[in-house]
């Protein structure tokens, strides 16, 4: 089985947003790789000096890497994605909006993304934060933490940057909804929202039904795994031509989740056909790899 990861956040998760978060990462992912039949991979970048550390990742590993640049829409100027472009990146990914992603504020980053060819990844609905409260947590998860603590903590730090965000940064403004405008306006733009739209799944399952271009990935971990396979959503809502499989996890769970998804994948019945849809062939188009 052949697997193409469409979602692979560049760098350790205990230290993804620090510095040296990349040192080792490229190794331990080709390890993983090997390891999961993992035949390509979408590195997404990281905010700040991310993009620079992905071209460089790219260059080490083209023939795994699939670059996604990190655009971010109310602060970087249009003329960012040429240079994803000049670089050799594949996409974009977006997330951390203070406006709906349809609003036309943004539409010159996706006309220029179009007329490139580049791809777009959207966060698609509730952003996670530090503590799961329905599973249980600390009701001070918004204190200070001392620098240099262990994961849990690095997670409440990076949530606490999240809190002190601009005004109008919100879950809110990342529904997959907006995408179904963005598909409108931009056809020949490939789509992808991440989480199949969590929670929002059956406004995710229905727009990509009618938009050519727009697909979903699977990714989200224990919760949205839950959520599709107990809702029954693939074949009844979405077809495995418009999922995408994405691990976005730590690289010690990667392996795992490959093989609960296949298991899955089994129980309802998936042919080995669509299954290779979810697991590669469908990122492989998008990304002009099916050739």
């Amino acid at each position: 089985m052949r697997v193409f990861d469409a979602h692979v956040h560049y760098g350790f998760w205990d230290k993804l947003f620090s510095r040296g978060a990349e040192i080792g990462f490229l190794e331990a992912l080709s390890d993983t790789c090997e390891a999961s039949g993992i035949e390509k991979v979408a590195l997404l970048a990281n905010p700040g000096r991310g993009n620079d550390a992905l071209a460089g990742a790219l260059e080490r590993r083209p023939d795994l890497i699939v670059a996604l640049g990190r655009l971010e829409l109310d602060k970087d100027p249009v003329t960012l994605v040429e240079d994803f472009y000049q670089r050799g990146f594949h996409g974009i990914k977006v997330t951390g909006v203070s406006r709906n992603y349809d609003d036309p504020a943004y539409y010159p980053f996706y006309e220029a993304a179009q007329a490139r060819g580049l791809r777009i990844l959207f966060h698609t609905g509730i952003l996670g934060g530090p503590v799961d409260y329905l599973e249980g947590g600390k009701e001070d998860a918004w204190k200070a933490i001392p620098e240099g603590a262990d994961e849990e903590a690095l997670v409440t730090r990076l949530s606490r940057g999240i809190k002190r965000e601009r005004y109008g940064f919100s879950s809110a403004r990342m529904q997959p909804i907006y995408l179904d405008t963005i598909a409108f306006y931009f056809p020949e733009l490939f789509i992808i929202g991440a989480h199949l739209g969590w929670p929002d799944y059956r406004t995710a399952c229905a727009i990509a039904r009618w938009r050519p271009r727009l697909y979903f990935d699977i990714s989200g971990g224990d919760v949205v795994h839950n959520h599709i396979v107990e809702g029954g959503y693939i074949g009844k809502e979405i077809s495995p031509r418009k999922l995408v499989y994405g691990s976005d996890s730590d690289l010690r769970r990667v392996k795992g989740d490959i093989e609960r998804w296949k298991a899955a994948f089994d129980t309802m019945g998936l042919s080995a056909d669509d299954q290779d849809r979810i697991f590669y062939r469908n990122a492989a188009y998008i990304y002009g790899l099916d050739k």
